[in-house]
């Protein structure tokens, strides 16, 4: 089975949760309002301001 993650962004204050999909159940694997650090499914580091308006 190939990784399921799931991001969720907030706006009012920008934030970045990042989820995994572990045994049918999202757990929370990253998050930040700077930049947000995963290596699931692969390595990324993304910098929050550049997916906001």
């Amino acid at each position: 089975m190939t990784a399921q993650p799931y991001w969720r962004i907030e706006q009012n204050p920008v934030h970045v949760n990042a989820y995994d999909l572990v045994d049918g159940r999202y757990e929370l694997a990253a998050d930040s309002a700077e930049e947000l650090i995963v290596e699931k499914p692969f390595d990324i580091g993304l910098r929050v301001r550049d997916v906001t308006p």
